[in-house]
């Protein structure tokens, strides 16, 4: 016995050395966009990656996201409470309602589709330049019913999703005096491309490998529904990262300039600035498991009486990551961990990237 136990511990340190001598493979942060229906359409800037690439090499990126986001103002939820007609979806009269309440008021039932493909170039050893062009697809629901079961199982409210028809896209809202009413689906399209420029320091900076960027996103038209705001936003962000064996730690802040939206009077700017905390933990060299929450400020203000469309937005994501050859790909779940009433409910996040050039 004492033999087969000397034998594992022998295995077991050798496996510990060898996986402290192996290059740990640590992508960076998940690079999910927030999808909250107020404020999808401004700038968001993704979580940078720290990883060096040699110098003129491009990159693919594709990343996807689904999110379902059920949300409404009390005075809302009082009305539909007191319509009793059952699980049934707003007609024009409802909404006519609802944009006549004294005071604000709104209403979100829908899900948002969302994929970005984006081109990276590696000017020089520090410089990166980059190019993404989003497309916006909006869908009935289809994870109504699951998450409805799931609010039963863990004993959840359902936030007033059963005053209402399941499976439907609506948005009805009457916010600061910004009106807007849509009970069908949205076709989509694509929405406003955004280019940056991103800097990485040589070397890191007492540990930590430091990248700072810069980026605008350009209206090409007029202002769309659903799709564009109509007005160019700027945005700059910097990252740390920090690695020791199969362990990361990253922190990214972000400020951008939002020109404004749909939601905002139409006169009205301001700086949201956003927060980004992450621990990557390797499973195996060239995978990783990580932890990441996000915090930013609403992009609506001093709303009469919907405190929580204007408290800032708190989600926490859970994910995979793992580099094969040339390929990288993400996999991560998104949760609202507060103020439910102003985050999407869920959503699933998937990213491709094509690398033909690795690190260094």
């Amino acid at each position: 016995m004492r033999r087969w136990l000397a034998l594992l511990v022998i295995c077991a340190t050798s496996s510990a050395a060898a996986a402290d001598r192996s290059d740990w493979h640590h992508p960076g942060l998940l690079r999910g966009r927030d999808l909250t229906p107020f404020g999808l359409f401004r700038l968001d800037m993704l979580p940078a990656h720290t990883v060096d690439a040699r110098q003129d090499s491009w990159a693919v990126e594709v990343l996807t996201a689904y999110q379902n986001t059920f949300v409404m103002s009390d005075n809302v939820r009082d009305y539909l409470e007191a319509r009793d007609v059952g699980r049934q979806p707003l007609s024009q009269a409802d909404a006519a309602a609802i944009l006549n309440m004294p005071g604000d008021a709104y209403y979100v039932d829908g899900e948002i589709g969302l994929i970005d493909v984006i081109f990276h170039k590696r000017l020089s050893t520090w410089w990166t330049t980059y190019l993404s062009i989003p497309y916006i697809g909006y869908g009935r629901g289809v994870l109504d019913s699951t998450i409805e079961e799931f609010h039963d199982a863990s004993g959840f409210s359902q936030q007033g999703r059963d005053l209402v028809a399941r499976n439907q896209f609506q948005m009805v809202y009457n916010v600061r005096g910004a009106r807007y009413s849509q009970l069908a689906q949205s076709e989509g399209g694509f929405s406003d491309p955004v280019l940056g420029i991103r800097y990485s320091l040589p070397e890191p900076r007492y540990g930590w490998d430091v990248v700072f960027e810069v980026a605008a996103k350009i209206a090409v038209d007029s202002k769309r529904v659903l799709l564009s705001t109509g007005r160019d936003d700027y945005g700059t962000q910097l990252t740390l990262q920090r690695t020791w064996g199969r362990h990361a730690a990253y922190i990214a802040g972000s400020a951008v300039y939002y020109a404004g939206g749909p939601e905002t009077p139409a006169d009205e700017h301001q700086i949201i600035p956003t927060a980004l905390f992450g621990y990557g933990f390797g499973i195996t060299p060239n995978t990783t498991a990580i932890l990441q929450a996000y915090a930013s400020r609403s992009t609506v203000r001093d709303a009469e009486d919907l405190e929580e469309l204007t408290d800032n937005k708190y989600q926490l994501s859970v994910g995979l990551q793992q580099r094969v050859g040339h390929v990288q790909w993400s996999l991560a779940v998104t949760e609202n961990i507060s103020n439910f009433s102003n985050t999407p409910d869920i959503g699933a996040q998937l990213g491709l990237a094509y690398l033909p050039i690795g690190p260094r």
